[in-house]
């Protein structure tokens, strides 16, 4: 009787890893993006604070347009 089962049991099989696996690298994806965002912002936000202090001493500085 067992072996009757056995095609359904390997289709819910494949089709749950399958789900876990997809948002498995769904949320690694995201999480990477998330990460790429917070290093553009902390560099920009570096560079403002390197104007800023350029400019409080009086050196030319180069504004770059975003």
């Amino acid at each position: 009787m067992a072996q009757t089962h056995l095609p359904v049991i390997l289709i819910e099989l494949v089709l749950v890893a399958g789900g876990v696996l997809a948002f498995g690298w769904w949320q690694l994806r995201s999480v990477a993006r998330d990460r790429r965002d917070a290093a553009t912002k902390r560099a920009k936000a570096e560079s403002v604070a390197q104007a800023e202090s350029s400019d409080a001493q009086g050196k030319p500085v180069d504004k770059q347009l975003p």
